[in-house]
């Protein structure tokens, strides 16, 4: 692994790559023999980089948030000769980096880079977008729709939870019918997330033992009677405290088909994409990263 892309987005999470960047290509440098930095201006022009330099190099680093690396990973996920990818947490809640071990200090994550731990990771597609972390419908796209960029700015990644309780009394339940190979579902509910990912707004709430390399997906179901459990459970989570409730519902699956009525925005991500109805897979192995500090299958 010599030739390497670095897509850096300098206006994530405060800005906080702006002034690191020259120390990062430096360091980067040290231990891969070329190097190169391409800047983002606006939304698309990380998926253009990707489709312009893939073929030419053998790791594409994304620097930046969430976003950012979500739209790597779905310009990266179309093409068959598929280069490594690896992330450098530069935004607000960085939650897939989480999920494969990535100190959050992004001169630290740089070091772990060097050492150029690969693994096979899962991905989940969902009708033409891919995902590394979560699909989501319900509350979640509401607080994400919700939760603007001064409020992630000032309370980082609580921004999400703190508008999670904020938005309790605002949600309105709709009908949600799953098809899948281990688990049929059609009630009211307030929430639906697929995960990939162990991470949410910073917090490992939703799929503690989450496993990015099982080929399978991790589904929680919240009902309109257990919101307030539901806030409970992520409060206990922030206080590493099991908590139960019949309310919440959760499995896993390879593939699913989600129907909603009425039809419901998505997020994924952290980005709003279409509406439901969605079939959602899981893609075993589908890409190679430079992971930090977890267990990884060869």
């Amino acid at each position: 692994m010599d030739k390497v892309a670095v897509i850096y987005n300098p206006n994530s999470g405060k800005k906080k790559l702006s002034g690191l960047i020259d120390t990062i290509t430096a360091e980067l440098r040290e231990g891969f023999q070329e190097v190169t930095v391409y800047q983002t201006e606006k939304g698309g022009d990380a998926a253009l980089f990707v489709n312009e330099i893939a073929e030419s190099v053998d790791c594409i680093i994304a620097a930046g948030g969430d976003g950012t690396v979500n739209e790597v990973v779905n310009a990266l996920s179309v093409i068959d000769k598929r280069p490594a990818l690896a992330i450098i947490p530069g935004g607000t809640s960085n939650d897939f980096s989480r999920s494969i071990g990535m100190f959050q200090n992004p001169l630290k994550a740089t070091s772990q880079l060097l050492e150029k731990n690969v693994a096979e990771i899962d991905v989940g597609k969902a009708d033409n977008s891919y995902f590394l972390n979560f699909w989501g419908i319900g509350l979640v796209t509401e607080v994400a729709l919700s939760v603007d960029a001064e409020a992630k700015d000032s309370f980082g990644q609580l921004a999400y939870y703190i508008r999670t309780a904020q938005t309790m009394g605002q949600v309105k339940p709709f009908q949600l019918q799953i098809e899948s190979s281990s688990f049929q579902f059609n009630e009211e509910v307030v929430m639906l997330i697929v995960g990939n990912g162990m991470f949410t707004g910073g917090v490992n709430a939703f799929f503690p033992k989450g496993n990015i390399q099982d080929g399978m997906l991790d589904v929680l179901i919240i009902k309109e009677t257990s919101v307030q459990a539901f806030w409970s459970m992520l409060q206990s989570k922030l206080v590493k405290e099991p908590t139960v409730d019949e309310g919440i519902i959760s499995f896993q699956t390879d593939q699913l088909t989600i129907t909603t009525s009425p039809n419901q925005p998505i997020d994924c991500d952290g980005e709003q994409r279409d509406y439901t109805p969605s079939k959602i897979k899981v893609l075993p192995k589908h890409i190679k990263m430079i992971v930090g500090n977890i267990e990884v299958k060869a």
